[in-house]
């Protein structure tokens, strides 16, 4: 490496840095020796930078420095314009614009060779679940720059509406929500407020009595001390099963973005107290001790006393018999079409559902004799004769055949996999509202939210 190459990163180095640095970590990360290290601050501050410290305290690049980057590499130019592309299909208009315009200035600079990179479209960003918008988000974020107090009207999972105040302190973009983070007066804490459920806006005069830095630290503050990755979740029911069963300690584990919440909406109407362990994909959720319980290192599973089962069917039918008492299963000798549509379900139309989505499905009588289900058309048309005209899939009752069916057409209309036939929009509107179900859905949006802030 040339010594230029060498100031110019160890230049980054300091970049990267809001807090003093000691000069043994920069040569380890440069590969330098310390003696060398010091000659390389002593040259960059020579040439200008306002390099602070001193040998055996620290360093830390004062801003304003402004020597020019030698050049971008590769992986900095793919970084740059995936990261461009996805402010483009992920925010509001002004920042996309601007995301647009910046590429465009970066282009112009480039070397040809290097601006071939900037424009190959290898890595592509696909498109987000999109919700409509009542207000636009470039008026959130003037509220953040601003530092301004500001007034919503605000519609929550219920759909109870509520006048807020809030003092706003950060804008998440994800795939599935854009949410605003702020301290809300009506609640006095922290709230996080999903961006298409904020009715109308507008920013006040008045100023929170404390500066946003100092509210983001004191809300990243009650994220860690609430974001654990055993949670606890106990709610009071109006039906709660007793006996044997109860005795037993009952672990779910989960990741809120998952299927694992077909087996939260089971557990929510088995009215049972649980505990939650949420697993991060390709971390916790493969590590030793998560696939001692489930081999497959997927969600959901559930540990029932000494009982793991695996498989978000198999635990519909396993809580439905291990806490009779919450009536989710039909006595045994009615049990054809709840055990039939269940596993249907299941076998045929998840994956039948995940093929279609993935744009493929068995064309030939051939092909479609060698899946469990035949044909996406086939599947779906026997779902819809399943729940034409009915309430619910397996008789005249509730129960955990219809967990797994509904969530099954509640995603497919969600996502659009399935099309909105009058038979699933029907059966669908029963299902949606259960309380149950939206207890569940709120503790998992709960869920997500912590695991994304925590990783932001």
């Amino acid at each position: 490496m040339s010594r230029t190459h060498r100031l110019f990163e160890l230049l980054q180095m300091l970049r990267r840095r809001r807090r003093p640095v000691s000069g043994a970590e920069l040569a380890r990360e440069a590969g330098v020796s310390l003696r060398t290290l010091y000659r390389d601050i002593a040259a960059l501050q020579a040439m200008g930078a306002e390099i602070d410290g001193e040998p055996g305290v620290g360093y830390v690049l004062r801003p304003g420095f402004l020597l020019p980057p030698l050049m971008f590499s590769e992986e900095e130019i793919e970084a740059l314009a995936l990261g461009a592309k996805w402010v483009v299909r992920r925010t509001d208009d002004a920042l996309s614009q601007a995301a647009g315009n910046a590429l465009a200035k970066i282009s112009a600079v480039l070397p040809r060779e290097l601006r071939t990179r900037l424009e190959d479209d290898a890595l592509l960003v696909g498109p987000g679940w999109e919700r409509p918008q009542h207000v636009e988000l470039t008026l959130l974020r003037r509220a953040l720059r601003q530092e301004r107090k500001f007034a919503i009207s605000y519609r929550d999972e219920k759909g109870a509406r509520t006048q807020r105040v809030i003092w706003p302190i950060a804008l998440g973009f994800f795939e599935s929500a854009r949410v605003l983070v702020g301290w809300c007066e009506l609640r006095r804490a922290f709230r996080h407020f999903r961006t298409d459920r904020i009715e109308a806006a507008h920013i006040l005069d008045a100023r929170p009595p404390r500066r946003r830095q100092a509210l983001v630290r004191e809300w990243r503050q009650t994220m860690l001390t609430e974001a654990d990755s055993s949670i606890a979740y106990s709610r009071s029911a109006s039906r709660k099963p007793k006996g044997k069963s109860m005795a037993k300690e009952l672990v779910f584990y989960t990741n809120p973005q998952s299927r694992g919440m077909i087996a939260h909406w089971m557990l929510e109407e088995v009215g049972a107290p649980y505990s939650i362990e949420v697993k991060d994909y390709g971390t916790t959720m493969k590590a030793p001790e998560y696939l001692a319980i489930n081999p497959m290192g997927k969600v959901p599973a559930i540990r029932h006393g000494e009982t793991v089962v695996t498989e978000a069917a198999a635990i519909c039918a396993y809580l439905a018999d291990a806490f009779p008492e919450a009536g989710l299963a039909p006595e045994p000798e009615a049990r054809g079409d709840y055990y039939r549509w269940l596993f249907f379900a299941a076998g045929c139309v998840e994956p039948a559902m995940s093929n279609h989505a993935a744009g493929w499905d068995p064309a030939t009588p051939e092909m479609q004799a060698r899946f469990g289900y035949g044909s996406y058309a086939a599947v779906i048309d026997a779902l819809a004769k399943a729940v034409a005209g009915r309430r619910y899939v397996a008789g005249d009752r509730f129960t955990a055949a219809d967990v797994y069916v509904g969530s099954m057409i509640g995603f497919g209309l969600r996502f659009g996999v399935i099309d909105k036939r009058p038979e699933f929009e029907a059966y669908w509107s029963g299902m949606e509202n259960r309380p149950a179900r939206l207890r569940a859905g709120a503790e998992a949006e709960k869920l997500a939210s912590k695991q994304a802030w925590a990783a932001a």
